[in-house]
């Protein structure tokens, strides 16, 4: 017997029907989750004043809070430019060496720390100017700084908490706006040096490259573009080339953005690394990173595609391409360790969705006082699909539409056997749309299940699950009211397609599509009735937007969550009051939810959540919280 459910779903070969069967021969490869970064550059001067009011706003604060509320494990890393100007310079001692005072820095690294994201440390400031007074003496000063930097973390948070730190060199240093230091071609290898001494001097590991406390350094960071108008960068790689052992950085980071689709991403990193491969081949040891891997340069540029789903698709048909040249054999990128991407900005009116972001960011100027609304885009959405990837995946599989377009399908497992976990992607090319197609396919999984196991499947679509459209319909106000609020954010999670149960050994599911507007991506999960159960939600926190507006966030164990199908979120005003189920008619995927009752209702009194699985089991309630608007 075979469990057939028919979807909407898959375009198609051509005007008839077509069939592709993902057999049970499929070779699977670990598959590290390495699209897990995101970055940003403060708003305003670069000074410590200007950084450290940009950075301890509350907009900064919420948007921050929000992208750390995705799934467990989408979002790991966060690269801020000038994130070291939160340093203050205090005063030289007697024998001449900086005082530095890091408390704004703790501050800030301390509330990361809370939401659970790391930070990459860029060795990129100039506290009180010191290195632009002292030139003289800039490779005693970098090593210095970087040592007392990483020192003041070691006892502030520990080395274990430290592991998953990051550490990189100035960012895109032959670029004029950032070279602020106007480093030379001697000058700036002298700083990389400085800053490798004072990673290895702080822990006292220099080059013992696997000792646990040893601290990589990622470098340089640069666009690598011609090498009369980028030398520096250049420069950097010539050095290591001629003695690898002596190479001062350990992942070499570099930047290719595309020019409106992922395929010019990936095809500008394989030129760029068969050029340096072919000028400097003892670099193929190197493990490389793309850490600005975006589909267009100049984050404040509106483009319509980066408001709504074919932004999503961009960033997923992104990662796909990437793992599948990571897994060619002798191929360029078999040594990639990371993708970042740099959409973790505020944007600003009127291009609340249409700047490169995860979250649509409405400034109310109106109320006492000001305040931040967030949307969350449906690239974001596609971030928390991507975190449910098992941590096995099989090569990309292309399902031919036509003679030009293919469906991409990643296929991933955690566990073995009927009992494995098992989660799909499906992404449709990056087409304008909403479009309609005539084409019909059929794609049929075929899986070896547990005697219990169930499916469930959401999808990115436009108009559907796109709170831009929602916003257009209803005129593009720059103070959208609550009731648009809340239309927009039941847009702003995957929709929630199909899901029940699966009986039978040696099943297929077959996906049947037709009619579903380009572009969509699709993840399907699909987990025995054997694997973890739910486990209670942790550290429930409750923060104010507004007067009577409130989001909600917890911590989830992403071990047991691969198998959720949603969150219920519960209310009740007093002690001795009946719970209300408040996010009844939500589809809510991923850790948070944003409340805002109807007017003359409050927010004050007591919250707790608790999650549902797809065999509707649900997990213990969260710890009961309670909330007093001040």
């Amino acid at each position: 017997m075979r469990a057939v459910v028919f979807f909407w779903l898959l375009l198609a070969l051509n005007s008839g029907s077509a069939h592709y069967s993902g057999g049970s021969n499929v070779v699977y490869h670990t598959l590290p989750h390495f699209w897990t970064g995101v970055g940003f550059c403060p708003a305003g001067r670069i000074n410590h004043k200007d950084i450290s009011e940009t950075l301890a706003s509350p907009a900064v604060q919420m948007n921050l809070r929000q992208i750390s509320a995705l799934p467990k494990g989408a979002v790991t890393h966060i690269r801020i430019h000038w994130l070291l100007e939160l340093v203050e310079f205090l005063q030289y001692s007697a024998a001449g060496v900086p005082i530095y005072d890091f408390s704004k820095f703790d501050d800030f690294v301390d509330n990361l720390q809370e939401l659970q994201l790391a930070p990459v440390l860029e060795f990129m400031a100039n506290p009180g100017d010191v290195f632009l007074q002292n030139p003289n003496r800039n490779s005693f000063l970098w090593e210095h700084f970087a040592k007392t930097t990483v020192r003041h973390f070691l006892a502030r948070h520990g080395a274990a908490r430290m592991s998953n730190w990051r550490f990189e060199t100035w960012n895109e240093p032959d670029i004029h706006n950032y070279n602020r230091l106007n480093f030379t071609a001697a000058t700036y290898m002298e700083y990389v040096r400085a800053i490798r001494r004072g990673l290895s001097n702080a822990t006292g590991h220099r080059r013992r490259r696997k000792k646990q406390n040893y601290r990589a350094l990622r470098g340089p960071a640069g666009l690598f573009k011609s090498h009369e108008h980028h030398p520096l960068c250049w420069q950097l790689l010539d050095v290591c080339n001629r003695q690898l052992s002596q190479c001062p950085i350990d992942i070499l980071t570099f930047h290719r953005k595309g020019h409106g689709e992922a395929a010019e991403i990936l095809n500008g990193t394989m030129e760029l690394l068969q050029e340096i491969y072919q000028q400097y081949p003892n670099l193929r040891k190197l493990p490389v990173a793309n850490d600005e891997a975006d589909p267009e340069s100049n984050w404040s540029t509106p483009r319509d595609y980066q408001a709504d789903v074919r932004y999503a698709v961009i960033l997923l048909s992104t990662v796909l391409e990437h793992w599948r040249a990571k897994l060619a054999v002798n191929g360029v990128l078999s040594k990639l360790e990371s993708l970042s991407h740099d959409n973790a900005f505020l944007s600003y009116h009127p291009h609340e969705f249409s700047q490169r972001t995860l979250l649509a960011h409405f400034r109310f100027n109106e109320t006492q006082p000001p305040h931040s609304q967030f949307v969350q885009k449906p690239v974001y959405a596609a971030l928390g699909m991507l975190s449910k990837l098992g941590n096995k995946a099989a090569d990309v599989e292309l399902v031919n539409m036509d003679q030009e377009h293919s469906v991409q399908v990643l296929r991933s497992v955690s566990g073995s056997g009927p009992s494995a976990y098992i989660a799909a992607i499906f992404v449709s090319p990056e087409q304008a749309g909403p479009q309609l197609t005539s084409y019909h396919h059929k794609y049929t999984l075929n899986m070896s299940i547990a005697n219990e196991s169930a499916f469930i499947t959401e999808l990115l679509v436009p108009q559907t699950t796109d709170p831009f459209y929602i916003w257009q319909q209803n005129g593009s106000p720059a103070y959208p009211n609550a009731t648009l609020r809340a239309a927009m954010r039941r847009a702003q999670t995957p929709r929630l397609y199909e899901t029940g149960p699966i009986w039978e050994y040696n099943s297929e599911l077959v996906l049947n599509s037709a009619s579903l507007p380009l572009p969509w991506a699709m993840l399907l999960r699909v987990c025995s009735g054997s694997w973890p159960k739910l486990k209670q939600p942790k550290n429930l926190e409750i923060v104010e937007v507004t007067k009577g507006e409130v989001f909600l966030s917890w911590r989830e164990n992403s071990k047991s969550t691969q198998c959720l199908k949603t969150y219920e979120v519960w209310f009740r005003e007093r002690i001795g009051a009946h719970w209300q189920y408040i996010s009844k008619g939500w589809h809510l995927p991923y850790p948070s939810f944003q409340y805002a009752p109807a007017e003359g209702f409050s927010v004050n009194g007591f919250y707790k959540v608790r999650g549902v699985d797809l065999f509707s089991a649900t997990s213990a309630y969260s710890e009961i919280v309670e909330y007093l608007e001040m």
